[in-house]
């Protein structure tokens, strides 16, 4: 079967890494790649609580083109297992499964949850951390009927969704609901990424967030904010569409980050903050918003994220921050702030009710209470991978939102 790997051996680590600088389609072109698209075995079956599936949609997800660029650092490096099919984000059908499996049937359209937690390696007792419903934060991801490997994607038996076949543990399947779509079905991963560390860090009633950055995070944790809070919600968004989506989502304000001349000025009007300039340094507010979702994760807006959170305030980190340089870390202290990451999914309590972020996710989309179906922009075939690339690079030119390979 046809399928797009990865593979970072030395060699082709520090080729890409030294003919990227000149070109950057040493990245992703020509035979010392650590990407590339090659024929290889379908996956089989781990064990008979397996299932196969064919796909329909394998989604491309920022953390994807992070990957391909080799802009992650190396601590994740012993939670994969490489070579690899890349691909997390999915919907298929399946087409085989093991005798354990009796919930899901031959034929049933699903999206597998990715994460590769105690239970889909046969781990019993589950760590704590799996017990109380928190498999994001999975001990024990090197360990049982596994190789190393953080979710689907990243585990050379498991294969990937940027493949026609798959393979997936019953623990990680949920049937597509009847009516919803595989356009709709595709972005349950992506949203549910948005939604996780949204439910986990609940604005107040009347708390003003800001969401800084509008990709396809940004624009998701937008509208999640508005479905489950009553909250004000100002957005930093770099180009004209997604500050469309945005509003669309329900933002309350809108900061055009190309078109002010000053981000500290604009938050700090927004919020009745003052910015104090210290003789030398950075500026920072006095005051601004109460939380701040950052979703980037570069050292400029981890930065201003510090400087611009009000005391006591939160900070919500989203976006990949690997080794941010050149930050002054004493308005963690001064300003007595609360630090959070977020990693994929989990399982999320809301009004009363506990489910996994994936079923939170389908109900938000059945209900019509979140409307995602426009935001699947670019649909591929395997064989044009390097376009895909290439488009992800050039989202201001191309309007780019969301990006999936069509099997």
């Amino acid at each position: 079967m046809k399928a797009i790997r990865f593979n970072a051996t030395v060699f082709r680590y520090l080729f890409a890494k030294s003919a990227g600088k000149i070109k950057k389609e040493a990245f992703y072109k020509g035979p010392f790649a650590p990407v590339y698209l090659d024929d290889i075995p379908e996956p089989q079956l781990i064990n008979e609580r397996w299932v196969k599936i064919k796909t329909i949609y394998g989604g491309v997800c920022g953390s994807d083109i992070n990957m391909i660029f080799l802009e992650d650092t190396p601590y994740t490096e012993p939670y994969v297992t490489m070579p690899y099919t890349i691909g997390h984000e999915n919907v298929g059908v399946i087409v085989e499964k093991g005798s354990e499996v009796t919930e899901f049937d031959i034929g049933d359209r699903v999206v597998a949850d990715p994460m590769l937690p105690c239970a889909a390696r046969d781990i019993e007792p589950v760590c704590f951390s799996c017990e109380r419903g928190d498999y994001s934060q999975c001990l024990n991801m090197r360990e049982g009927t596994l190789p190393p490997g953080l979710n689907l994607g990243f585990c050379t038996p498991v294969g990937g969704s940027w493949s026609e076949f798959f393979v997936a543990h019953k623990s990680q399947l949920m049937r597509v609901p009847v009516g919803m779509t595989d356009e709709q079905a595709i972005m349950i991963d992506v949203f549910s990424s948005a939604l996780h560390p949204v439910m986990r860090n609940l604005p107040e009633k009347g708390q003003t967030v800001l969401v800084y950055g509008c990709g396809i995070i940004g624009m998701l944790v937008t509208v999640s904010l508005k479905a489950l809070s009553d909250c004000r919600v100002i957005v930093i968004a770099r180009y004209p569409f997604q500050a469309d989506v945005a509003r669309g989502f329900g933002a309350d304000e809108v900061i055009m980050q190309r078109e002010v001349e000053d981000i500290y000025a604009a938050v700090a009007s927004l919020t009745d903050a003052t910015i104090l300039k210290p003789m030398i340094g950075d500026r920072y507010l006095n005051g601004g918003p109460d939380i701040v979702f950052d979703c980037v994760g570069h050292s400029e807006t981890v930065n201003d994220s510090l400087r611009m959170t009000k005391s006591g305030g939160k900070i919500v980190l989203i976006g990949l921050v690997t080794i941010p340089r050149g930050i002054d870390w004493t308005p963690i202290w001064f300003k007595e702030l609360t630090i959070k990451g977020t990693l994929c999914s989990s399982t999320e309590t809301h009004e009363g009710r506990t489910q996994k972020t994936y079923a939170w996710a389908a109900e938000l989309i059945m209900s019509g209470k979140v409307k995602v179906d426009h935001l699947l922009t670019h649909v591929w075939r395997l064989e044009d991978y390097v376009k895909m690339i290439e488009t992800a690079t050039t989202k201001g030119n191309t309007g780019c939102i969301k990006q999936a390979f069509r099997l």
